[in-house]
C-alpha cells in the first residue's frame, strides 16, 4: 500500500471510530434502560449483564478502529505509512549524486 493510501486509510478509520461514538452511546443507553426496566424480573440480572458486556465490547470496537490508542487500526496504518515514507526517502538518497 502506498504511504499516502495508508494515511488516508488511517484517517478513514479515525472517522469511522468517531462516527460510531454517538450510535454506540445510544445503544448502550437503550440496553442499560432495558436492563433497569427488567431488573425486578427473573431475566433482569441477565439483561443487566448483557448491557454491561455489550457496552464494553462496543467501546473496545471503537478504540480498536481509531483514535489515539497505539494499538488501533488507524495508529498501525500511520506507522506503516511512516515506515514506507522512510524507506522511500532512504532509497531516494542512495541515488543522489555525491
Amino acid at each position: 500500500m502506498h504511504p499516502r493510501n495508508s494515511g488516508r486509510a488511517a484517517g478513514a478509520a479515525d472517522t469511522i471510530s468517531h462516527d460510531l461514538q454517538a450510535p454506540i452511546a445510544t445503544a448502550k443507553r437503550d440496553i442499560e434502560a432495558a436492563g433497569t426496566a427488567m431488573k425486578p424480573w427473573s431475566i433482569g440480572p441477565d439483561m443487566e449483564r448483557v448491557a454491561h458486556d455489550w457496552g464494553m465490547a462496543l467501546d473496545e470496537l471503537c478504540q480498536r478502529i481509531g483514535g489515539g490508542n497505539p494499538d488501533s487500526a488507524a495508529s498501525r496504518l500511520r506507522r506503516t505509512a511512516d515506515g514506507h515514507q522512510f524507506n522511500e526517502d532512504v532509497t531516494a538518497q542512495s541515488f543522489q549524486v555525491r
